[in-house]
């Protein structure tokens, strides 16, 4: 399996369907590929959940630490998201369990993502060319795209059928896409 390149000779063919079983794939073709070196310490458990506005992805450590939670915006799973953009925000998920956000791993820094240190981390791991697609594209397309889409999953939460006003968001005060940060 080769990962999503700018070059299309090694471009990989997006899937049909992005499942649990493609999720956990591309976490271990992740991890071989550009991980290798961080040491998996506890169990790490990956899937699609929610459908955050403001959230692509977020990784939690269990109370006990035996166990890392990655979890990727439902929306990710749809084949209009372009095929880098789930495969880079769960190489950012890994950039945070590698300095120890999330994971058992002592902390490499005060704060995940001061300094755009994801960002520099994904260049160091071989990933720029895939992470500049995906920015351009979160930054171009997301705040357009999720009121499109939410409805296919949600259709309650459909912003159209709420008089435009939107979908709720508990993490809208902290969104830091909207407050022009570029974590997550």
């Amino acid at each position: 399996m080769s990962f999503a390149s700018v070059d299309s000779s090694t471009t990989r063919c997006a899937p049909l369907v992005r499942d649990q079983s493609w999720i956990e794939q591309e976490l271990e073709y992740l991890w071989d590929n550009h991980f290798a070196d961080v040491p998996l310490v506890n169990r790490v458990a990956v899937r699609f959940v929610g459908t955050w506005r403001s959230r692509l992805g977020l990784i939690t450590l269990s109370e006990d630490e035996h166990t890392t939670y990655i979890c990727l915006n439902t929306l990710l799973r749809l084949p209009e998201v372009p095929y880098y953009v789930p495969s880079i925000t769960l190489a950012h998920e890994l950039v945070h369990y590698a300095h120890g956000f999330g994971s058992p791993l002592p902390r490499k820094y005060r704060y995940p993502h001061r300094g755009r240190i994801v960002e520099r981390e994904l260049s160091r791991r071989g990933l720029r060319a895939e992470y500049d697609l995906y920015d351009d594209w979160v930054y171009t397309h997301w705040y357009n795209f999720y009121p499109r889409f939410i409805g296919r999953l949600h259709p309650a939460w459909d912003p159209l059928r709420n008089g435009g006003q939107g979908v709720r968001s508990p993490l809208a005060a902290s969104d830091p896409l909207r407050n022009g940060g570029r974590g997550g």
